[in-house]
């Protein structure tokens, strides 16, 4: 029986054969006319699938949240197939959005490393380091961080480091 990805002639379907040309500098743009904000799929540091998109509220280009490869394939998909949410795709080059940023949500709390002793301000922001530095993708992140106060007196701040 051919997997999901394969057609019943045992031939790839066409978004894989796009998301393997994907890498961590050509991604590709998937036009999305219903949540009238496109997705830009790359592959991040260790071969998964990295959501990026552009946020109007922060300005800037942000990563998302780390989602499942099938999910982000399923849009590409479904925007080759033409489904009316997707109205087409497009190759696009990292370097045309910048460097984008993890989502610093405000209720996360201030988290330490306990691999590297590095300090996050957000969850989010310590799931990618955990990801992209120590090659660690888990839903539990709270396993390798130590909770720190956000007023806790500490070296960086002393010596007029920034987070």
């Amino acid at each position: 029986m051919p997997s999901d990805a394969q057609d019943a002639d045992g031939i790839d379907h066409p978004a894989d054969v796009v998301l393997g040309q994907l890498s961590p500098g050509l991604g590709v743009r998937i036009i999305d006319e219903w949540a009238n904000k496109d997705h830009y799929l790359f592959h991040g540091p260790h071969g998964r699938l990295e959501h990026v998109s552009y946020s109007e509220t922060l300005d800037q280009w942000k990563r998302g949240l780390y989602q499942i490869d099938e999910v982000l394939r399923d849009r590409l998909v479904s925007a080759i197939d033409g489904d009316p949410q997707f109205t087409g795709w497009s190759y696009v080059r990292r370097e045309r959005l910048g460097e984008p940023e993890p989502v610093v949500i405000d209720i996360s709390e201030v988290a330490r490393c306990t691999l590297c002793d590095e300090r996050f301000s957000s969850g989010n922001a310590f799931g990618w380091h955990l990801a992209d530095v120590h090659q660690i993708d888990t839903d539990d992140k709270m396993e390798f961080a130590v909770p720190e106060p956000e007023d806790q007196h500490t070296l960086n701040k002393w010596a007029g480091g920034s987070v």
